[in-house]
């Protein structure tokens, strides 16, 4: 490789790498419930996870192509829920015309077209909820975030 590009390829990498970095920073400060994961942490190089008995737990993830994948379980269905639908708006997941909240146990996904994330919520038996949110772009990780730890830190 050139000299010149194997030194634009070095910035770039440092760029990235500050990029998700800062990720990290921001999904801590929109949920601060996270605390970062050392290594190996058995997924990306960037994870941090939670745990708060009664609200729930679960990781984030920032992976190698700067998208981010949220999984959540043990949430109360209800706030959460209605946190969700707030965010979203209701009818957008398959099987879920009323909502999150309203809806009964089961698993309701939707997949964002424009921008390729998957999304799977799934409401537990005994009233808890499970979120699963796959190849998210990071501002839309935020936002998820930040709606979550809302709802938790309000019950």
């Amino acid at each position: 490789m050139q000299l010149e590009a194997e030194l634009a390829l070095d910035d770039w990498e440092r760029a990235f790498k500050a990029q998700q970095e800062a990720a990290v920073t921001a999904a801590i400060a929109a949920f601060p419930f996270l605390g970062q994961m050392g290594y190996p942490t058995g997924c990306c190089d960037l994870r941090m996870e939670w745990e708060k008995e009664g609200l729930g737990e679960g990781t984030v993830c920032v992976d190698d192509q700067a998208r981010g994948t949220i999984e959540f379980k043990g949430m109360p269905h209800k706030p959460v829920g209605e946190a969700i639908d707030q965010l979203m708006g209701k009818g957008w997941f398959e099987n879920a015309p009323d909502g999150i909240a309203a809806a009964g146990p089961g698993t309701y996904w939707w997949n964002d077209e424009d921008f390729g994330g998957e999304w799977e919520i799934k409401v537990t038996d005994e009233g808890r909820l499970e979120v699963h949110m796959d190849f998210m772009r990071i501002p839309d990780v935020l936002g998820v975030l930040d709606t979550l730890h809302t709802a938790l830190t309000a019950q």
